[in-house]
């Protein structure tokens, strides 16, 4: 009696132990259609916070409601990841935008350099960085729009200092992934506004 309630628990686990393998490994698609999200998903960004401990996050485009909407997610406790936390919309001459963003801070013990004596205003990178060690922040914004009228190609002189941008675009839809890097104590310069008032200086997109 004893060895059979011993091999239905033996049973019993494995059984547990699959079904949450296979939970874990469909939790992004299980945590979308919790969050009122359909269809396939497509990844804009990924990346790893160190505040103090890593966090995965993910910036996604799904469906929700019959539209598609920015999102955000992020992995927990055993690798499972969390529902989606929808983009904020912008108002104003920004109308019809929405956004987030995401402030990363570089894993502990991980830290770059800058030459205190370069005279630029930009991060230059030395082979003594040991002699100047400081952290370097990292800021990503996504703005999510559908008022593109042509390619989205932003001017690199519209692009702020210290900064990389991403496109992603299928017709007038688009998502502008700002990447911005901040050293030390210092801030970030923002500069959306510039790249925004570009766009529609070039016709790329039109207001609303």
């Amino acid at each position: 009696m004893r060895k059979r309630v011993l091999k239905i628990a033996a049973v019993v686990l494995v059984i547990a132990a699959l079904a949450g393998i296979i939970a874990r490994i469909n939790s992004v698609s299980l945590a979308l259609a919790l969050g009122g999200y359909k269809g396939d998903a497509v990844v804009i960004e990924e990346g790893i916070n160190h505040d103090p401990d890593p966090v995965r996050w993910r910036v996604l485009l799904a469906e929700k409601e019959g539209v598609r909407r920015l999102a955000i997610m992020e992995q927990g406790f055993l690798g499972f990841w969390g529902l989606p936390k929808a983009a904020d919309s912008l108002d104003g001459e920004y109308e019809g935008l929405e956004y987030i963003g995401v402030y990363s801070m570089p894993a502990y013990g991980f830290q770059y350099g800058y030459d205190p004596f370069d005279m630029s205003d930009t991060m230059t990178h030395t082979e003594n960085w040991k002699f100047a060690p400081v952290h370097i922040g990292r800021s990503d914004w996504f703005y999510h729009g559908i008022n593109a009228e042509y390619t989205v190609t932003v001017p690199e002189d519209a692009l702020p200092v210290d900064s990389t941008i991403q496109i992603y675009q299928e017709g007038p839809e688009y998502v502008l992934h700002l990447c911005q890097y901040c050293k030390g104590d210092g801030s970030f310069d923002g500069g959306f506004e510039d790249i925004y008032r570009a766009l529609l200086e070039s016709g790329c997109i039109k207001t609303e």
